[in-house]
Protein backbone atom coordinates (compact mmCIF):
# COMPACT_ATOMS: atom_id res chain seq x y z
CA UNK A 1 0.00 0.00 0.00
CA UNK A 2 0.76 3.68 -0.51
CA UNK A 3 1.79 5.56 2.11
CA UNK A 4 -0.61 8.41 2.69
CA UNK A 5 0.17 11.25 5.36
CA UNK A 6 2.99 11.88 6.95
CA UNK A 7 2.81 10.47 11.02
CA UNK A 8 6.12 11.70 12.48
CA UNK A 9 9.10 14.09 11.44
CA UNK A 10 12.55 14.29 12.96
CA UNK A 11 14.96 16.88 11.86
CA UNK A 12 18.94 16.84 12.20
CA UNK A 13 21.11 19.15 11.27
CA UNK A 14 24.75 18.22 10.36
CA UNK A 15 27.46 20.04 8.31
CA UNK A 16 25.10 22.89 7.00
CA UNK A 17 22.68 20.28 5.91
CA UNK A 18 19.13 19.35 7.51
CA UNK A 19 18.48 15.66 7.33
CA UNK A 20 14.89 14.63 7.28
CA UNK A 21 13.31 11.24 8.27
CA UNK A 22 9.77 11.23 7.22
CA UNK A 23 7.12 8.06 8.52
CA UNK A 24 4.75 7.92 6.39
CA UNK A 25 1.46 5.69 6.96
CA UNK A 26 -1.12 4.13 4.58
CA UNK A 27 -4.82 3.87 5.40
CA UNK A 28 -4.41 0.53 6.12
CA UNK A 29 -1.63 1.17 8.94
CA UNK A 30 1.37 0.01 6.93
CA UNK A 31 4.27 2.58 7.51
CA UNK A 32 7.33 3.80 5.60
CA UNK A 33 10.48 5.44 6.20
CA UNK A 34 11.61 8.12 4.00
CA UNK A 35 14.82 10.18 4.32
CA UNK A 36 15.28 13.69 2.98
CA UNK A 37 18.58 16.11 2.40
CA UNK A 38 17.10 19.44 2.90
CA UNK A 39 18.22 22.83 1.96
CA UNK A 40 17.87 25.51 4.66
CA UNK A 41 19.10 28.42 6.88
CA UNK A 42 17.17 27.36 9.68
CA UNK A 43 14.40 24.29 10.57
CA UNK A 44 11.52 27.15 9.52
CA UNK A 45 12.81 27.29 6.15
CA UNK A 46 13.07 23.59 5.90
CA UNK A 47 9.52 23.10 6.98
CA UNK A 48 8.73 24.84 3.56
CA UNK A 49 10.82 22.73 1.55
CA UNK A 50 9.26 19.80 3.05
CA UNK A 51 5.60 21.51 2.39
CA UNK A 52 6.49 21.52 -1.14
CA UNK A 53 7.93 17.79 -1.43
CA UNK A 54 4.33 16.57 0.52
CA UNK A 55 2.67 18.42 -2.09
CA UNK A 56 4.63 17.41 -4.92
CA UNK A 57 4.33 13.65 -3.40
CA UNK A 58 0.46 13.95 -2.87
CA UNK A 59 0.87 13.40 0.96
CA UNK A 60 -1.36 14.67 4.10
CA UNK A 61 0.01 15.56 7.60
CA UNK A 62 -1.76 13.33 10.26
CA UNK A 63 -4.48 15.01 12.43
CA UNK A 64 -1.56 13.48 15.56
CA UNK A 65 1.36 14.39 13.72
CA UNK A 66 4.59 14.59 15.36
CA UNK A 67 7.62 16.55 14.75
CA UNK A 68 10.85 16.09 17.01
CA UNK A 69 14.76 17.74 16.54
CA UNK A 70 18.21 15.97 17.83
CA UNK A 71 19.82 18.84 19.77
CA UNK A 72 22.91 17.80 21.47
CA UNK A 73 22.53 13.78 21.04
CA UNK A 74 18.83 14.14 22.23
CA UNK A 75 15.92 14.22 20.49
CA UNK A 76 12.81 16.81 21.72
CA UNK A 77 9.45 17.19 20.83
CA UNK A 78 9.16 20.66 18.35
CA UNK A 79 5.57 21.86 18.59
CA UNK A 80 6.84 25.67 16.65
CA UNK A 81 7.77 23.21 13.57
CA UNK A 82 4.62 21.18 14.16
CA UNK A 83 2.61 24.69 13.66
CA UNK A 84 4.64 26.05 11.09
CA UNK A 85 4.29 23.26 8.64
CA UNK A 86 0.29 22.97 9.60
CA UNK A 87 0.28 26.60 8.78
CA UNK A 88 1.97 25.95 5.82
CA UNK A 89 0.45 23.54 4.13
CA UNK A 90 -2.83 25.10 4.31
CA UNK A 91 -1.64 28.15 2.55
CA UNK A 92 -0.46 25.11 -0.32
CA UNK A 93 -3.69 23.99 -0.44
CA UNK A 94 -5.45 27.51 -0.04
CA UNK A 95 -3.14 28.81 -2.99
CA UNK A 96 -4.16 25.72 -4.94
CA UNK A 97 -7.61 25.83 -4.61
CA UNK A 98 -7.16 29.99 -5.84
CA UNK A 99 -5.59 29.40 -8.89
CA UNK A 100 -6.43 25.77 -9.97
CA UNK A 101 -4.23 22.76 -10.02
CA UNK A 102 -2.09 24.29 -12.82
CA UNK A 103 -0.88 27.44 -10.86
Amino acid sequence: MRAERLEQLFIERSAGVFSLLLVLESASGSRERVTLSAPGVDELSTVGFLAGYLRQHGLSLAPKLRVRRRRGGELEDAPELTARLRGVMKDVRRDTTERGPWG
